[in-house]
């Protein structure tokens, strides 16, 4: 599958509306969400460093280390911290949008930012980000303005929003790591407790507020018959955590999710829940795979969807 830049492949079935930054601003994690927004418009800022997919499901995807733009205009990171792209997740995220429109007429929101990672990380705080650049302020700004916006549209339309961070990872392990903020030490607490460890911990993670909300056992959230990892194991995709694969054992390699998960699952986003999913490449992120992926992906979303049998909220 030869690259292609997503913008001009996603204008074949939507159309680009620039904006400037107070497009964003019409929402923030105060929960206004925007009257003029339409499923398949996509909206950018000014130089279309970050843009935005409207959708029409209660699914926001971010991607964040995906770009390859190095615009001679910005200066390079000189603080500590990993530079290097995760290969392909932008791309990967496109082809899932289109296998949802095409099996489900329906879109998630995405957000992607299309800066190099050399440039800005957008899955940190602005000054581990920017390496605390202020001319990167209006760029680190636009990019969580726009995630804001989006999750407060799906919770103003469906009563809730599952958030997916999605990564790239290298590990020798080949199969997707479910970041739900706790390490590999916790999940297998967690796994294994007694109740009241169970709610000690399973407050700690990105999946609490549908927890608190639904009266769910985290447990069988992470772990159980309908987890995403589980249904993305009866789908053939390794994952963990997941009932066949609970969690990693000692010396495996593991993200537990970052700064766009801890902040998009908190308790300023009392209706979002979600996680970071962190991708290996082959039979997932490779140009051949990725269409494949994609269509069992979305799959296994609306599966998860169904099975949470969430409430809409007025």
């Amino acid at each position: 599958m030869k690259r292609k830049l997503f913008v001009y492949q996603s204008i074949i079935f939507s159309f680009i509306v620039v904006c400037s930054q107070t497009l964003a601003q019409t929402a923030t994690s105060a929960g206004l969400a925007p009257q003029h927004w339409k499923a398949g418009d996509i909206y950018a800022d000014e130089h279309r460093w970050n843009t935005c997919h409207v959708g029409d499901m209660p699914l926001v995807i971010s991607v964040p280390h995906g770009g390859r733009l190095k615009p001679s205009t910005l200066p390079d990171r000189q603080c500590l911290g990993v530079k290097g792209i995760d290969r392909n997740t932008m791309e990967l995220a496109e082809e899932i949008e289109q296998a949802f429109i095409r099996q489900y007429n329906k879109r998630p929101y995405i957000v992607f930012t299309h800066l190099h990672r050399s440039k800005i990380d957008q899955n940190r705080d602005f000054d581990e980000a920017t390496c605390g650049n202020e001319a990167l302020r209006k760029v680190w700004e636009t990019f969580h303005r726009y995630i804001d916006t989006c999750l407060a549209d799906a919770v103003q339309k469906h009563g809730y929003a599952l958030y997916i961070d999605l990564h790239g990872h290298a590990h020798p392990n080949q199969r997707l790591e479910l970041g739900y903020l706790i390490g590999s030490k916790s999940m297998e607490t967690l796994y294994k407790s007694e109740d009241g460890a169970q709610a000690a911990l399973g407050h700690k993670t990105s999946m609490r507020s549908v927890a608190i909300n639904n009266g769910m056992d985290v447990r069988e959230l992470l772990f159980g018959d309908n987890a995403f990892g589980t249904l993305l194991q009866n789908a053939g995709i390794a994952a963990t955590p997941s009932k066949q694969d609970p969690y990693p054992v000692e010396g495996e390699k593991f993200f537990s999710g970052g700064y766009n998960t801890r902040r998009y699952t908190s308790g300023s986003h009392p209706n979002v829940f979600g996680f970071q999913i962190e991708c290996h490449f082959k039979g997932v992120r490779s140009e051949e795979d990725i269409p494949g992926f994609a269509k069992k992906f979305a799959e296994v979303t609306v599966a998860y969807l169904n099975r949470l049998r969430l409430p809409k909220t007025p």
